[in-house]
């Protein structure tokens, strides 16, 4: 894959399966950066991805709305955690949702063909501790992400921004990261941490004054991975549940309460089964099926945010319906596993 296109990956948040060039390999030796590091996602300090999405599409014609925030909404959504290393110019960085590159940040501007034909420009500087990453041509968007070391290198802060022509003005999005570890590691893409197998990561110094997304304990962060998988394995249970209709085991899923369900609020559990019961009974047939979900943990690893595009049809007749909607479920862990504490829709897209 060539340097562009590597680097195109990074500026979406490492989104993309992409694998280093072999000469992309780190160079040992050269002076290291407050940069360097293992960050975990502060949401509070964040910006709302849905928000942002939403608002830079409300301006386009109404045919085109959808397709451009699911569009928008799956490039810019962020990683739990990024890991980066800084050796001169050399630059390495991974994600929990992407495999690690290599690049040189010499403030060159590299120009190769990819596989369709376009010219693709990258270009990448560092100015002390503050990494920029350019990347233009392709198609007709142009894509930038700054990476700037805060509080003595206790925190990180990612601009991404997107220019694009049905754009009046770019789509900026900006993530704040805590440091949770001095030195960067490798070995958890596809996971919600990136810490080692054997829980031997070390916080920084800095990192005991942790915020609420901040873990307390170098086993919180060897753990995260862990409890993403598990997330995951919860949704696609609670889907298949939904679809068979069996509304014993869905139940198994959600809280005594549930601070919010759709447009109501401090719902009961059993509020809740009664209206899936109702839906239930009235369907000949229920079709769900949610994509790939945005994870984001919380409160040191005890509660979760989870985003996903969610398709669905329910057949009943004349009264059938079928849609697709952005939604959120809000997720506590318990001893009995984790437990749906709020389910509702933050976008309808058709």
């Amino acid at each position: 894959m060539c340097r562009a296109y590597r680097v195109a990956a990074l500026l979406l948040a490492l989104a993309c399966v992409c694998q280093p060039a072999g000469r992309a390999q780190a160079r040992r030796g050269g002076a290291g950066s407050r940069l360097s590091g293992v960050y975990r996602i502060n949401p509070q300090r964040s910006d709302a991805l849905y928000s942002v999405v939403a608002s830079a599409s409300s301006n386009l014609p109404f045919a085109e709305q959808q397709k451009f925030f699911v569009d928008l909404a799956v490039r810019l959504t962020p990683p739990d955690l990024l890991a980066i290393e800084r050796r001169g110019r050399r630059v390495q960085i991974a994600s929990s949702r992407a495999p690690r590159i290599s690049f040189d940040a010499d403030g060159v501007a590299h120009s190769e063909r990819a596989a369709d034909g376009h010219r693709v420009t990258t270009r990448a500087a560092f100015e002390g501790d503050r990494l920029s990453v350019n990347v233009a041509g392709g198609t007709d968007d142009r894509f930038s992400v700054v990476f700037v070391s805060l509080d003595g290198g206790r925190s990180l802060d990612v601009t991404r921004r997107i220019t694009a022509p049905q754009l009046n003005e770019p789509v900026v999005v900006h993530s704040v990261y805590e440091k949770i570890s001095d030195e960067p590691r490798w070995d958890a893409y596809g996971e919600s941490q990136l810490a080692s197998k054997e829980g031997d990561a070390r916080p920084s110094p800095s990192s005991t004054a942790a915020t609420t997304s901040s873990p307390r304990s170098p086993d919180d962060a060897s753990r995260g991975g862990g409890w993403a998988e598990a997330l995951r394995s919860a949704l696609d249970e609670w889907v298949r549940a939904t679809n068979e209709r069996d509304i014993a085991r869905q139940m198994e899923f959600y809280a005594p309460t549930l601070e919010a369900f759709y447009l109501t609020r401090n719902v009961p559990r059993s509020a809740v089964r009664a209206e899936k019961q109702r839906v239930f009974a009235r369907a000949s047939a229920v079709d769900v099926r949610a994509d790939a979900p945005e994870i984001i943990l919380t409160d040191a690893g005890r509660t979760a945010v989870m985003r996903f595009r969610k398709q669905y049809e329910i057949a009943n007749g004349a009264q059938s319906r079928r849609g697709a909607v952005v939604q959120e479920l809000r997720w506590r862990r318990t001893p009995e596993g984790w437990k749906i504490t709020s389910e509702r829709d933050v976008r309808v897209l058709r």
